[in-house]
């Protein structure tokens, strides 16, 4: 009799050590494990950020679930022989067969492209990056942010005509775009870029977005260093002019500061700096 009860209780224990070893191997990860994706037992986990709870995938195949993907990292996109999950969450509509990680975010499978897991672009067979703002396929160009939106229908003649300086230049036919932004009035057939942010066409100067200030002479307009420009009557710092500067004496002394002179003034950031007071006045009651 004792012999029975001492393996009904071994049989017991052994259960119990199974079923909470089982359940260790179910466990959520938690603040101690790295964020993205984990397979525990029959269950597969997202954690985002180690200040996070994790959460459960539901619905997911774990005998084909993988994780990460060529060109993918542990924490952006996964998948299984019937869906597609971006940071966790099942991306509606993507075919896991035909889909691949492009570069730049982009992803894509044998009808559209993805980033970020929305819908960006239906036409994946001529998918292309002309800039870090715009995208295009056959049919439309689009502008990237602050959200997905078309900004051309004219994808043939759309292109990034220089990026130098940190600006991203792009046109078609009928607008000029700086870093995702149109340049109200520029003409795309004249337009050419001068430096730091300056441009012109056959009949405007611009700064960044925006036109120069009315009055600028843009044949004798000169690019210095450090955001400023000058031209026969006035100076101008980041396209706006600098009050009381002289063209002819000024000169740039510190680009990094953005520190200038001319015959009169010294100037900082296209301000005037205020002139030391004197050291040899009298003090007040002095003889």
């Amino acid at each position: 009799m004792h012999s029975l009860r001492c393996y009904w209780f071994r049989g017991l224990t052994l259960a119990v050590l199974l079923a909470l070893t089982q359940c260790n191997k179910e466990k959520p990860p938690g603040a101690l494990d790295r964020s993205g994706y984990h397979v525990r037992g029959s269950k597969v986990y997202f954690l985002p950020n180690w200040t996070s709870r994790a959460w459960e995938i539901d619905g997911v195949d774990r005998a084909t679930f993988e994780f990460p993907l060529p060109k993918g990292t542990d924490a952006d996109y996964a998948k299984d022989k019937q869906s597609v999950y971006w940071r966790g969450n099942k991306v509606d509509g993507v075919d896991p067969k035909t889909f691949e990680i492009l570069d730049s975010g982009y992803v894509r499978d044998a009808r559209n492209v993805y980033r970020s897991g929305t819908l960006i672009c239906d036409d994946a067979a001529h998918f292309e990056m002309v800039s870090g703002n715009f995208i295009k396929n056959s049919h439309t160009v689009y502008q990237l942010y602050p959200a997905t939106t078309p900004v051309s229908d004219d994808p043939a003649n759309f292109r990034e005509i220089a990026a130098q300086d940190g600006y991203s230049f792009c046109a078609d036919l009928r607008h000029v775009y700086v870093n995702g932004n149109a340049i109200p009035g520029a003409d795309p057939a004249t337009f050419r870029i001068l430096r730091g942010g300056y441009t012109r066409d056959a009949g405007q100067s611009y700064y960044f977005d925006k036109p120069m200030p009315e009055g600028t002479k843009i044949d004798s307009l000169e690019m210095l260093e450090g955001a400023y420009a000058k031209d026969a009557a006035r100076v101008y710092h980041l396209g706006h002019v600098v009050e009381g500067a002289d063209p002819a004496t000024f000169v740039v002394t510190d680009d990094k500061f953005q520190r200038a002179k001319d015959a009169r003034q010294e100037y900082e950031q296209g301000k005037r700096k205020p002139k030391p007071e004197s050291s040899d006045q009298p003090s007040p009651g002095g003889q």
